[in-house]
């Protein structure tokens, strides 16, 4: 299992209105690190990514979330 990198860099740009969305594949993985682990943060987005997994593009199932 991957572990959450403190040393990545979150984008900030302002967060969308729309919730974000993973697919059936990426389903319960953090959108930055792809860990498992207690998912705790919703992800936002906007525009062509809506409805969209934000990971691989696929058709999105459940919501996003980010790990603090």
């Amino acid at each position: 299992m991957a572990k959450h990198h403190p040393d990545l860099i979150m984008c900030r740009k302002q967060p969308g209105i729309a919730i974000g969305r993973l697919c059936e594949k990426c389903d319960g993985k953090c959108v930055i690190c792809d860990s498992y682990v207690r998912p705790c943060t919703l992800v936002r987005n906007y525009g062509s990514f809506q409805g969209r997994c934000v990971i691989c593009g696929g058709v999105g199932i459940s919501d996003a979330y980010y790990l603090l």
